[in-house]
């Protein structure tokens, strides 16, 4: 609320009436001339809806306030190759297929950020369904899935192995 007094020749006044939410070291900075931090406390917060662009393959896009490149492509009958970069240089990619798919993660050239994971899964014959799982991590996954492991007494017993 703001109001108008004239105060004799003085000419007129004004009083504005609000409200600030702050850090009581931040008047001490303005009192040094830093204005920085009540500027900051002024400022209005917006949020833009994303906004892309998409075409064969390639898109560019902005989303939350930072900008993406993005490429795919199908590589053959089931195999999709994905790349994602931003103006950070962050960087992901990955090739996936059917039965197989390697992802890799990274920050510009530096390969010491570098970070992978990859799989591979087949059935294999008298054995059951194969999952092999492994990362730059040094972690790794052998999963094993076998249907119709045994009949007993009529009931059908499956098995999973991690």
């Amino acid at each position: 609320a703001a109001s108008l007094v004239y105060l004799g020749r003085l000419g007129p006044a004004y009083s504005v009436k609000g409200a600030w939410q702050g850090q009581p070291s931040t008047l001490k900075d303005t009192v040094k001339g830093d204005f920085g931090s009540v500027m900051e406390g002024l400022e209005p917060k917006v949020s833009f809806p994303p906004i892309a662009y998409h075409r064969e393959g390639v898109a560019l896009s902005v989303e939350d306030g930072r900008l993406n490149a993005d490429y795919t492509a199908k590589l053959d009958g089931d195999t999709m190759l994905q790349l994602r970069v931003n103006d950070e240089q962050e960087w992901r990619a990955s090739l996936q297929g059917e039965d197989a798919s390697l992802r890799v993660r990274g920050q510009g050239t530096d390969l010491d950020t570098l970070s992978w994971e990859a799989s591979q899964s087949s059935s294999v014959e008298d054995v059951g369904d194969v999952k092999v799982e492994f990362n730059s991590d040094k972690e790794y996954n052998l999963t094993v899935v076998r249907e119709m492991l045994a009949r007993i007494a009529g009931a059908e017993l499956d098995a999973k192995v991690r």
